[in-house]
Parts: structure tokens; sequence; C-alpha cells
């Protein structure tokens, strides 16, 4: 019965959603350091969805809104979101999307922002040679689909995991969500189309629902297994693209 209203086909259900929770939670509790980094990216992405969007206005440019919203969640200070607004980028950056062939046969799409792309694509080809892994131009962007994915506190945390999961299921059907599922023990994952991102999220909130974390993701249409040895290279290749100013956003298919 819930497959006919939720289609659950439509994304690959990973357990690769548990590990970007995990890391989610970490970054939570992580070092002012660690933090700092967080901002430093969340500032990207508000220039990003600036410079898509044509605006600075939240109330003009939905997918900035997004971004702001996230990062008042990773209690980003109001001060640091308001000065990225006001400050005009003069470094006439982009968004591009880096593809990669990585470890084992696995596919790697890079988010970045940037003025100078021939650049960037150069110093990540350095480290790319450095983990089995190489720059690829055959349309990887092609097998990754963007999905809103949000993260909410259950409601009724007294009832047990089946009923709370039947009830979510129902909310997730009113909402247009194409998927529902527990990703932690207290934390549930709705999945939606780009477009009924932030529809889905205002009806969560009227359901009550206490949102957590959300944002567009690129998802991969097929997983790829790597062995462990593949998948150690491909988790240091991740680390090490992150680290660079210029990539917002990384995303990959290897099977968890």
């Amino acid at each position: 019965m819930l497959k006919k209203f939720l289609n659950l086909n439509i994304i690959i259900r990973r357990n690769a959603g548990h590990s970007k929770w995990q890391n989610i939670r970490h970054t939570k509790g992580a070092k002012d350091a660690e933090r700092a980094t967080m901002f430093t990216k969340l500032s990207r992405q508000m220039k990003v969805a600036i410079q898509e969007g044509g605006s600075a206005d939240p109330q003009q440019n939905i997918k900035l809104s997004h971004v702001i919203e996230q990062a008042k969640r990773f209690n980003m200070p109001a001060a640091s979101i308001q000065n990225v607004l006001k400050t005009t980028d003069k470094s006439n950056a982009k968004t591009f999307l880096i593809e990669i062939r990585g470890p084992g046969g696995c596919l790697i799409l890079c988010e970045v922002f940037t003025s100078n792309l021939q650049g960037l694509r150069m110093t990540v080809a350095s480290i790319l040679k450095k983990h089995q892994a190489k720059l690829n131009d055959s349309g990887i962007g092609a097998q990754f689909t963007e999905k809103g994915i949000t993260y909410v506190e259950p409601k009724d945390k007294d009832k047990s995991e089946e009923e709370i999961l039947e009830a979510a299921t129902e909310h997730a059907i009113e909402c247009n969500a194409e998927d529902v599922q527990f990703v932690d023990k207290d934390i549930l994952q709705f999945t939606c189309g780009a477009t009924q991102f932030r529809p889905l999220q205002q009806k969560l909130e009227e359901f009550g629902y206490k949102i957590i974390d959300a944002n567009i993701d690129f998802i991969p249409t097929k997983l790829q297994e790597i062995s462990p040895s593949e998948q150690e290279t491909t988790e240091k290749l991740l680390s090490k693209l992150e680290t660079l100013p210029e990539i917002v956003r990384v995303f990959d298919n290897v099977s968890a």
C-alpha cells in the first residue's frame, strides 16, 4: 500500500544516509576550528545561492533562504550571516560541477564556486593522482539527481519505531515526499524532489516536527561497490577535497 504513494524506487536507499547523519551530528559537536570550517562552507553556499538566485534577499531567493535556515541550525552567528548578505562578491566567481572517477570506478561530484576553474581543476588533478582517481568529463553529473533531504526529530517518542514510522509515512504522503526512514534512533529523514523542498518543510512544521537539518543534495541513481582498501582511499580523497576553499560540497556514489 505504501509503495503506491511513496515512490521508493526514485532514490537509492543507501546506508550512507546514516553515515551522513553521523557526520552532521559530529560537526554540530565539533571543535571551534571545525565549526569555523563549516561556517566558511555555509558562507560559500550563500554566495552561490545569491549568484544563482540573482538576489541577496532570502524573501526573493528560495535557495538562499534554505542555506540561511541551515546556517541557523548550525548556530552560525546572525552577524556573520548578515555580513555575507551585505558583502558584494567582486571576484566574478561562478558555480561549476567537477566530475571525478574515483578509486574502484566510483563517481564523485564536486560543487565548486570559483573564478578560476582551470586553476582549480589543476589543483584537484594533482590531488587525484595521489588517490587512484582522475578527472572525468563523460557526463557523471547525469548519474546524480537533486533531492531535498530533511532530518527531523520524531513526534510521540514514547511510541514504538513502527508506530512512529507509520505516522511519518502518512505525513510524507501528505507532504508529497518520496521516502521517509529512520537514519538514527531518534532521527527521521524525509526525501523529496528539489521543487518540493521548501513546501515539505513547511508542512512538516505544521505537523509539529522539529527540523534539525535540511539541504538539497545530489543523490546517486546507482551505487558502486568498492573494496575496503578502495573505500579507505576514497574517504581520504573526499576529506582532502573538502579542505579546498573553492569546493562547496562533495557527493559520491559509494555503497556503504
